[in-house]
This record gives C-alpha cells, structure tokens and sequence, in this order.
C-alpha cells in the first residue's frame, strides 16, 4: 500500500512539473516574447510534449494535457473550447511517442543515432505527428466557430508548421539533455572550451544577422547564412548534444528577430510577418536538419572508427592467444621491383628470390613464432625455412614454390624447429588472390598433442567400457589412474560357474553353446555392472567379478552379494525364456570373497586388461566349486559374511579347509537380504540345522545326525544336510582325534 502511494504521488509530480513546463513554454512564445503573429512559428510546447512521453512514458499524457488546458485558458479560450484543444496535444505527443518507439531499435540513445533514426524522426515527428493536432485543433476551431471555412487549410498548415519546427528544434535538444544526464556522456571530440567559442561565436552571429534593421538592398545578399559555418562547426566538432543546440539556438534567435521585425526574412517578405515566417521555418527547418544528418554521420564514422580500433585489437589479440602468424607476398609490388631491375640493367636477375623477399611482409606473431626478435630481421624465405625442421624442409619449399609459380592455394602441417631446441607442430594455409598471396601459420602443437591424447583416451575408454561401467570407467579417466601397475586392496571377488557345463555342451552344437553363452554373459554382465562391480574377465563358462577397484568404496561386499541375488534373479527370467523358446536352461553357483589382493592394469604397454591377483582369489575359485559340494546357489566367506552381517540371511554352512590351503575358513550360505523377513518354517529349519552344526562340533556325531535326519525329513532336498549325516557315520566309525576343531578338509578344487 505504501509503495502504491509512493507510486501515485511520484506520478503526479512528474505530470505537474511537465504541465507547467508546457504552459510556461506557451507564454513565452507568445505573451512573453510579443508575438503578432496569428500562431506561434516555433511552438516548444510541442517538442516538450514529444520529449516528456518518450522519456518518462505515455502515462505523462495528463500532464501535456493540463498544460495544454492552462495555456488555452490564459489565452482568454472559452473553457469548453480549451478543454477540447487540450486533448489534441495530448494525443499528438501520445502518436508521435507510441510511432517512433515502435521504431527507434536504440531506444532513446540520442548520442547513439544513426542515420536511420534521424530519417525515422524526421518521418513520423516532424512530418506525421504534427499533422493530428494540426488538424483537430482546425476541425474543433470550425466547430466553435473560432476558424472560418476559407480559413481551414491555411490554419491546419500554420499549426502544422508550427508544432512540427517546435520539435525539429526542441526535441532533439531535451533528448541530447536527457542522454547526458543518464549516461553521464562527455564531449566526443572538442573541450570545453571550443565549445564556448563556437556557440558563443554563433550567438553574436545570429543576433547582429537577425536583430538588426537590415535594408532593401543588403537583403538581396543570403545574409541568413552568415551562421551557417558554425552550425556545421558544431555538427563536426561538438557532436549530436552540441548541434542540438547550436540548432535550438540560431533558431530561437532568428524566430525571436523576424517577430520583432528584424532580420533578413521581414524585409525579403517587404514587411508581410506571414511570408517572413514562413521564410524564417524553411530557413530554420534546413539549418537544423543539415546539422543533424552532419553530425549523425560524423557520429557513425567515429563509431566506426573505434569499432574499427576495437576489432583490430580484438584481432591482434585473438592472433596472439591462437598463436596465429601470417605473411602477405604482393604480386603487383614484386612485378614493379622486377621491371625496375630489367630497366636498370639489361641482363635478368640473378636471384628472383631477393625480388620475392623484398615483396614480402610477415606479422608480429610470426616473427615470435618462428622466434625472431619482432622486426629485427628482414622477412625472407631463406630465413623462414632455416626454422623448419629438416625432414620437413623440401616438402614446405616446393608448396612455396607451386603456390608463387602457378597460383595453387595449399594447405600444409610441418615443424618448427626453434634454437632452443623445441619443436613446434605448425598448419599453413595459403590463398591467391588477384594481387597477392598470402599465408597462415598457426602454432597446433597443443591441439595435435590433444588430439594423439584423445585417440589413446578413446582407445583406452573403449577397453575400460568392456569391464567397468559406464559411470566407473568415466570415473576412472578423470582420475588419471590408468597406467600400467597394481596396488594391494581389500575388495570382494565374485566367482560364477554354470553347473554341469560339460554335460551342457555334449547336448548342444558349437553354434548354440556360443549364442547360449552370449545371452548369458549379457544379462550377469549387465547385473554385475548395475552394482558397481567391475568385469574381470570370462573363464570359459565362468564368471569373475571385483568390487571395490579399480574405484574403491567401502560398501563393496554389499555391492557384491546384492549382484548375487540379482543374478540369481535375473537366472529365473533368462531360464523361463529358454523354455519359452524350448532352449536350454542354466543353473550356476556364485562365490564370494573379500580380502587383500593386488588390483590394477596388468600386461604391456600394447595390451593391458584390468584383473585382480592373489591368494584372495584363488579362495574365491574354490568357494563357487564348493557351492557344487553343498548344493547352494550363494556362498561367502566369514570376511565377507562380517563386513555385511546385519544385512543379509545367512546360515553358517561349514568350517573347511579347501584345497591347497591349511587355514580353516568358515562359509556361509546367503539365504536372502533382511529386507525380505523369513518365514517361520525357514526360521524353525535355521535353529535344527545350527543345532545339529552344534552337536557335530561337540563330537556328539549320535545326537547330530539324528537332528539332522529330522531336518531331512522337512527339506528332503537339502544337500548340506544329507552331506552331514555321512559325515556324521563316517566319524562314528572313525573319531577324530581330541584337538579337533571341527574343521573339514575339501578334496575337490
């Protein structure tokens, strides 16, 4: 509510202060400064009115209009009558705004026209806008009776004449007021003080030429454009702010003098004020649109000139930091210092490649580029080719040589070779024109030094993307880390194997186990990939996997079980396919295992693959092998089955050594995540197969297999448990010595 108060009385000042300033005007041009005239010849009210709406918006028509009333009142017009005139000016500054806003690309950037704007203003504000109250202030006079009929044409004109030189003269000049004030614009070319001398010179000028009583015969002479020459100083010097008012100026004053009969104008017209005033308008009309085609050309060309300044210093700039050289050979110069050696002597030329240096140029960037102090030596062929390597240089001597002797552009890379021993990778372009041939180089050193980066980069993200992700592969370029070479981590190794594969071939030809083993590998490998395991590498039927590296992260046993499941998952889709099809089906065990292994790109500088080495993995191998023993689909090791124990099901399966190691290791069977809660029944199978495991390690072999049986007689299909009942006979027959610790000895691999 606050802010719309503001608003309004914000608005009402600026209205007022423009209604007072039109009405102000008004007197002045006529009361004030003791017109005769039937209407003003200059009327400011309506380059006032033109100016305020541009500037402040079409909302200030009130204003105009209120001055506009005032003015008529003060001018003894019947209230009703001014009421009507009033809104004419209001509309006539509202056209004129609403048609050149509509037009002006630069808005009202007064110091920025260009030719095109003043043509627009001259169109629509002078010619066209004052037409509207030009003819309604004549119509509304015919209809109060004001204007006789005779009387219209005459009146329409000298209203037309009048509001259209107020704002050919006065426009311009609240505009370029305006501008300077927003923008805080300094004079373009001239100081201060040939500012004073010019208007000041114009001033004195103008008054002697139009005050003074001039005579019959004087008047013969074109005394009115004695100021002419500092009207067209001010348009050359002072710029478009400066010309504004030279051209306010001279025709204030000349107005001011044919009023007051003085002046050229009043005795051309031998004493008759209305031709004197139209004389004076004409007069007034040329001066000022002269000086503002002036100035608004010269205003162009020092804009083109520092656009100019501007783009060759961008250019120069642009040729540094591109590392851009050039040469430029004229072919007119170097056809005069040849004729001029033929007239000189009768004999040709000895050396034609002293004619071609002399005719040849080279920029400042070449001379660094070829790393010569800028102009400290004269441009040559023979010292450019000194630059060029050695095993390059015939090569750039016989494009020089087809380009000058038959005019055929090419475009070459070679080196440079510099003194200090560098060298520097260049492309030359040459192009022939009519007069000259002239040449590019540019330094690509860095781009083809890229480009060789970017094709291994390539190289090598394609290797990357056959076993990492995406997203990993991406992570592990931006790391940088992708050299030869390996480092110990603490990761979790996935090992899957299809079951009886042997068998699986023996039914199968070559080309269906191939396309079985595509599908299959596809779907693991994209299971595998969606939990940020990294593939590495296929052994025959079987699967390797490693998460954690080559980008470690903590969560890697999760990683690797949840991909487990998911592959098991994925397994009962791809079989219900096959049979869909009637194709084979798959089953496969997976094992699991986190611990210390070496990781990284191992091989050659020519092929390297990313795998994982150590005794971590050999464990991993024959975990999967014992899924076959067991009869499970998943089984950990205790490293992993630690790392992730409140996440998953599990029942502690065996304490075994498998083969070629001595130490024990507990495995685990991975019965699900607990995010899925188990039934009773799988929970009342856990506690009978945990307290058989018990028994079995306490030695009480008896008591053990009679649990087990129990269990077998609900899970007549689990494997473990029959495998523990034999054992369980077996040491029966055969007891274990007193330090046994339960641990099992696995004799297949």
């Amino acid at each position: 509510m606050a802010n719309e108060r503001r608003w309004y009385a914000s608005y009402w000042l600026q209205a007022g202060c423009l209604a007072i300033c039109f009405f102000l005007a008004a007197q002045l041009s006529t009361k004030a400064l003791n017109i005769e005239a039937t209407a003003s010849p200059l009327w400011p009210p309506a380059g006032i009115a033109l100016a305020a709406l541009l500037l402040g918006g079409p909302k200030l028509w009130l204003g105009v209009a209120l001055g506009a009333f005032w003015a008529s009142l003060a001018d003894q017009v019947s209230i009703g009558f001014s009421f009507v005139l009033c809104l004419g000016s209001a509309l006539q500054a509202l056209v004129g705004s609403y048609l050149l806003r509509r037009r002006w690309e630069r808005s009202l950037q007064l110091y920025d026209w260009q030719l095109d704007d003043l043509l627009t203003f001259l169109g629509f504000g002078i010619i066209l806008t004052p037409m509207i109250n030009a003819l309604y202030s004549t119509l509304a006079g015919y209809w109060f009776g004001v204007v006789e009929p005779s009387a219209l044409l005459s009146n329409a004109i000298v209203i037309w004449l009048g509001d259209g030189m107020g704002i050919l003269v006065l426009t311009p000049f609240l505009l370029a007021l305006a501008a300077g004030w927003r923008h805080a614009i300094t004079l373009r070319i001239a100081p201060r003080w040939e500012l004073g001398l010019c208007l000041g010179s114009l001033v004195v000028v103008s008054a002697i030429v139009f005050g003074a009583k001039t005579g019959s015969a004087i008047a013969q002479y074109p005394l009115e454009y004695l100021p002419f020459p500092f009207v067209v100083w001010a348009a050359l010097r002072l710029g478009l702010r400066g010309t504004t008012l030279a051209s306010f100026l001279i025709s204030v004053i000349a107005v001011i003098g044919a009023v007051h009969r003085g002046g050229p104008f009043i005795t051309k017209a031998e004493g008759n004020l209305s031709e004197a005033i139209l004389l004076l308008q004409i007069y007034a009309a040329v001066i000022s649109i002269t000086a503002l085609v002036l100035s608004v050309v010269v205003t162009e060309r020092q804009q083109s000139k520092a656009k100019l300044a501007r783009s060759e210093a961008s250019l120069a700039n642009a040729q540094r930091i591109a590392q851009l050289g050039n040469w430029d050979w004229s072919l007119t110069l170097n056809e005069k210092l040849l004729d001029k050696t033929l007239n000189q002597s009768s004999a040709p030329p000895h050396n034609n490649e002293l004619l071609f240096d002399h005719a040849l140029v080279w920029s400042n960037e070449l001379y660094t580029l070829l790393g010569y102090p800028v102009g400290a030596v004269p441009p040559s062929q023979s010292l450019f080719l000194e630059r060029v390597h050695p095993n390059d240089k015939r090569r750039v001597g016989l494009a020089w040589k087809v380009a000058r002797m038959h005019h055929r552009p090419y475009r070459l890379d070679y080196r440079l070779q510099l003194p200090d021993g560098t060298e520097r990778t260049v492309n030359e372009q040459v192009h022939i024109e009519a007069d000259r041939i002239t040449g590019t180089v540019q330094d690509i050193t860095e781009r083809k030094q890229a480009e060789v980066a970017l094709r291994e980069t390539e190289a090598l993200r394609a290797t990357m993307y056959r076993y990492l992700s995406q997203d990993l592969a991406e992570q592990l370029l931006e790391s940088n880390n992708t050299q030869l070479g390996g480092a110990r981590r603490f990761v979790s190794i996935l090992f899957a194997d299809i079951r009886h594969y042997t068998t699986l071939t023996e039914q199968l030809t070559p080309e269906e186990v191939v396309a079985l083993l595509n599908r299959y590998f596809e779907t693991m490998v994209d299971v595998i990939f969606d939990h940020r395991g990294t593939l590495d590498k296929f052994i025959g039927d079987a699967i390797m996997a490693v998460f954690g590296s080559p980008i470690p992260y903590e969560e890697h046993a999760q990683q690797a079980i949840a991909a487990a499941i998911s592959m098991q998952q994925h397994l009962a889709i791809f079989n219900q396919q096959q049979q869909q099809q009637g194709l084979s089906t798959l089953q496969i065990g997976i094992g699991i295992n986190s611990d210390d292994v070496i990781t990284g790109n191992i091989g050659s500088s020519k092929r390297m693959e990313f795998t994982a080495i150590g005794d971590g993995v050999n464990l991993t191998s024959r975990i999967e092998s014992a899924t076959k023993l067991y009869g499970c689909a998943i089984i950990i090791s205790e490293n992993t089955y630690n790392l992730c124990q409140d996440t998953i099901w599990v029942r502690e399966l065996d304490y075994v050594c498998v083969k070629g190691k001595r130490q024990p290791v507990r495995l685990y069977e991975v019965l699900g995540l607990q995010t899925t809660p188990l039934t009773d029944q799988q929970q009342q199978q856990l506690r009978l197969y945990a307290q058989g495991r018990s028994l079995y390690q306490q030695q009480k072999f008896d008591q053990a297999a009679e649990v087990f049986g129990t269990l077998l007689r609900h899970t007549p299909n689990d494997q473990a448990t029959r495998l523990y009942i034999a054992r369980c006979q077996q040491l029966q027959q055969h007891p274990p010595n007193d330090d046994w610790d339960g641990a099992w000895q696995l004799q297949e691999k």
